[in-house]
């Protein structure tokens, strides 16, 4: 049997006068996608914001590779490689594409900004995705 890379067991979070979330279990296998999906108030971003350690369980283990962490905020969910994409359309406006790509992990070398790779990095995906054009580099959708 496969181990899970991810395993939520018996989360629970209260806020006051609401219970978001009672008893969530959740795993996740490798190589498997999943959707969370259910009404508005169902708690399935609370449930995204405690694995990513925005917020913290009232009860439950989360594990991670069989192992029982303690995720306290988005850079130790990160360490374990953990990593979430807010459904809310908010943006960074200063920001460029390449550069919101690497949102919160900016590539170093030598100590300073990898700009180089960001760029090559962001170009690839555009290209992979069908944003730019392989032959021209222009814009394909």
């Amino acid at each position: 049997m496969t181990q899970n890379l991810l395993s939520v067991q018996g989360v629970s979070k209260s806020f006051p006068g609401v219970k978001a979330l009672d008893d969530v279990s959740f795993e996740v296998r490798p190589g498997t996608v999943h959707a969370l999906c259910g009404e508005n108030g169902a708690g399935k971003s609370t449930l995204m914001k405690i694995i990513n350690g925005i917020y913290q369980p009232d009860a439950g283990t989360i594990r991670v590779n069989g192992e029982a962490v303690r995720i306290r905020n988005p850079i130790e969910a990160r360490a374990q490689g953990i990593a979430m994409i807010s459904q809310e359309l908010n943006y960074v406006p200063d920001m460029t594409i390449a550069e919101s790509f690497f949102l919160g992990r900016l590539p170093m070398r030598f100590g300073k900004i990898d700009w180089r790779h960001i760029r090559r990095e962001a170009r690839r995906i555009l290209k992979e995705e069908g944003w730019i054009s392989p032959s021209t580099g222009g814009w394909g959708r």
